[in-house]
């Protein structure tokens, strides 16, 4: 009967100890969490003591060792970095430009890419390589001039920011300078001289235009004038003319008037 008493204890030892392994081991997982999760359109890398220690992982729920591991994740979609700055144009003009870049990882290089630069990419190669590139290449524009020239100083960014970031995992889509906000008092001296340009072309269209009115009376009393030379040069030579050309304008009614010396007298009616 006692034998039997301390088995029963032993066994309910047994299994109060099983029950404590058990919790510790769970309250164990559940504070080291040796399990993570890749979410859709980001990569993943296991890491052991900081180092990397597996391929670029796809979406999905993955383990690494509890002692030592960890889990970091990129988003490996094409993404939107807006940026501002202040620059100077070649005509010392200082202006505020945003410049939107959409850029995306190379999935490929993504070790390469956490080793020699980690998580903070954006903010360590991008971003001082797109406002550099962009203050060098405003440098090269008169302000006036960059107002219309924007797409073509924009594609050249582009190119440059490209060439700067070859051989880093970082893939530079587009570059867009979105906006450029001058002084108040610039942006007035440009609206003036637009309008004094516009005025200036009207001006000039004008004066071309009464130019032209003057050429063309010029050229029709020319005409006139030659017209004349030739009819009465071939009056002169064919006195017979007169008459033709009375025969030709003659309606077939009798005049109503005849002229007798220096007067006018009226005909009779012959009826």
């Amino acid at each position: 009967m006692k034998k039997r008493k301390d088995e029963n204890i032993m066994k309910n030892a047994n299994g109060i100890i099983i029950f404590i392994v058990v919790a510790l081991v769970l309250l164990f997982l559940g504070a080291c969490r040796p399990w993570g999760q890749v979410d859709a359109g980001h990569c993943g890398l296991k890491l052991s003591w900081g180092k990397v220690v597996s391929k670029p992982l796809g979406p999905g729920l993955w383990f690494f060792n509890p002692i030592g591991g960890n889990l970091v994740t990129y988003d490996c979609r094409e993404q939107r970095s807006d940026l501002r700055m202040n620059a100077y144009t070649k005509d010392v003009q200082s202006a505020e430009f945003q410049i939107v870049v959409t850029f995306s990882l190379d999935q490929s290089e993504l070790v390469q890419l956490h080793n020699e630069i980690g998580p903070q990419y954006a903010d360590k190669i991008l971003a001082p390589a797109v406002i550099g590139v962009t203050k060098d290449v405003i440098g090269c524009w008169e302000a006036d001039k960059l107002i219309n020239g924007r797409d073509k100083a924009t594609k050249e960014i582009h190119t440059r920011v490209c060439d700067v970031l070859k051989g880093k995992p970082i893939r530079v889509s587009s570059v867009v300078l979105a906006n450029i906000d001058y002084s108040d008092v610039f942006e007035k001296a440009i609206e003036d001289k637009q309008v004094a340009m516009q005025n200036a072309i009207r001006a000039k269209n004008k004066t071309q235009e009464i130019e032209e009115e003057a050429r063309q009376k010029v050229i029709a009393a020319e005409a006139e004038a030659k017209s004349m030379q030739i009819r009465g040069d071939a009056l002169k030579s064919n006195p017979g003319l007169v008459s033709l050309e009375a025969i030709q304008k003659w309606d077939g009614k009798a005049p109503q008037t005849l002229v007798i010396g220096d007067g006018v007298k009226p005909l009779l009616n012959v009826q």
